[in-house]
């Protein structure tokens, strides 16, 4: 299969999950997509196991084998996924906040690590892992929810829209 196809595949799977979710589930888009994308890969390992006679696992096999997964997530769906707000950015008004937007995002960001760090610190005695505090640190920083959009569309979803949006965008300042 190749770039094309799969490309084509995955955007078509991704609208017939959509679809799907606003008829069904009516959860938010990527947690629906999330949902169908895991129902569907267990009902093709269960199918897998029922069908003995026909791999249908083999597609899968073939193209994540081709695939160099790490360079492909982090020079291709992970640039998209971090910047996926930055087309909707009023540059004006985040111009005339930047101190501020600058300060929150920082101290945001470093709170979130810190805090999702020592959890992990904790946790993984508990599993019987001991893992050095330097990669709890480093596990809290890939962890840390530092995408401004999903923060925002929770914002609208839960109707409080307008100045609390403006603060996580950057054009209005905490008072």
């Amino acid at each position: 299969m190749d770039t094309i196809s799969l490309i084509a595949l995955l955007l078509v799977l991704a609208a017939a999950f959509s679809i799907l979710n606003h008829h069904t589930l009516r959860v938010p888009v990527t947690i629906g997509v999330l949902i169908f994308s895991l129902l569907t890969s267990l009902l093709v390992m269960v199918l897998n196991l029922l069908i003995p006679a026909y791999d249908l696992q083999a597609l899968p096999r073939s193209v994540l084998g081709v695939i160099n997964l790490p360079a492909a997530l982090l020079n291709g769906a992970l640039s998209l996924l971090l910047f996926a707000g930055a087309m909707q950015v009023d540059v004006g008004h985040l111009r005339a906040k930047l101190m501020s937007v600058t300060a929150l995002s920082i101290l945001g960001t470093v709170l979130a690590v810190a805090f999702l760090a020592g959890a992990a610190w904790s946790v993984f005695p508990l599993l019987g892992h001991a893992v050095p505090f330097t990669w709890c640190i480093v596990l809290g920083a890939i962890l840390a929810p530092t995408d401004p959009v999903s923060v925002v569309g929770d914002v609208k979803a839960s109707g409080a829209a307008g100045a609390a949006s403006g603060r996580f965008r950057g054009r209005e300042p905490v008072q």
